[in-house]
């Protein structure tokens, strides 16, 4: 983050095609071109069932906060979990906008509507479509600015790498909703932002066990590089102790199992599991 980004201008057209369009039958998130520009658009809509998906919500909270209280020695609060959604993250992009960070500006808000602008393809997308050498280069970049952004004291919350975005030869950051970072330790929160990219990296569609272990692991190597810091390695050195001690009897019965989050789930474990010798 060496310079200020540099953003496009909201689309002149932006509030008549908004007018224009039946909001009930929209999708909540959709890519658009408007006079030219492209914007992401982000709904929410409230059923009736909303009352009983905040308790489900709610539950769900409680037991992954239970879960990091038991394993990470922190408990995250329920309540502040919850927080989440599109007015948190134009909050969030707000925030980090003034902070001078690579994220997408916020071009339109009102209550459970978002339109944000366009700050290129994810990562996700691109690593698939690349050749080795382009897959090497983004799996750097990612870890480089991800260390660059965490030693300002920044937290992303969803740091998968689908949330991160190449523009202009930089990387970008998207999707805020997720308020995990505001109810953890700033190390434990920078540990699972790295926990997220590298577990989402190595799970990857079309990118065979070797590369992805090779990406996974060339990915952590350039962030703790990048960003020694003793307190986010310790929480991480946790993180992977917990996550090998899961790993090593569950993998004689899943380890031929074809599914991406399971075997991705072993390849982080594997990826971390260094961490546990070093002092």
């Amino acid at each position: 983050m060496s310079h200020p980004p540099v953003h496009h201008n909201a689309p002149p057209g932006l509030r008549a095609w908004l007018d224009s369009v039946d909001a009930s039958l929209e999708p909540s998130v959709r890519e658009v071109k408007i006079d030219g520009v492209r914007c992401i658009i982000k709904r929410r809509r409230p059923g009736f069932l909303q009352g009983v998906n905040y308790v489900l919500r709610y539950v769900r909270a409680l037991f992954l906060a239970v879960g990091c209280k038991v394993f990470l020695g922190e408990f995250p609060r329920p309540s502040v979990l919850l927080r989440n959604g599109l007015a948190h993250e134009a909050q969030r992009l707000s925030q980090l906008l003034e902070a001078g960070c690579r994220v997408p500006e916020v071009w339109w808000q009102e209550p459970n509507l978002l339109v944000l602008e366009f700050v290129g393809h994810d990562l996700a997308y691109l690593i698939r479509k690349e050749d080795s050498t382009s897959r090497l280069w983004l799996a750097r970049a990612a870890a480089v600015d991800m260390a660059a952004f965490h030693a300002r004291g920044l937290w992303h919350g969803g740091a998968q790498i689908r949330n991160l975005t190449l523009r202009d030869g930089e990387i970008w950051r998207i999707d805020f909703e997720e308020n995990i970072g505001a109810t953890l330790s700033r190390p434990l929160a920078q540990a699972y932002d790295l926990f997220q990219m590298l577990a989402s990296l190595v799970s990857l569609r079309a990118v065979g066990d070797s590369d992805a272990r090779t990406l996974g692991k060339l990915a952590l190597d350039v962030y703790l590089e990048s960003n020694p810091d003793p307190e986010v390695k310790a929480r991480l050195k946790r993180l992977a102790r917990v996550l090998c001690t899961v790993a090593m009897p569950l993998r004689p019965v899943l380890r031929r199992f074809p599914s991406r989050d399971i075997q991705g789930f072993f390849r982080v474990a594997d990826i971390l599991q260094p961490l546990l010798l070093k002092p």
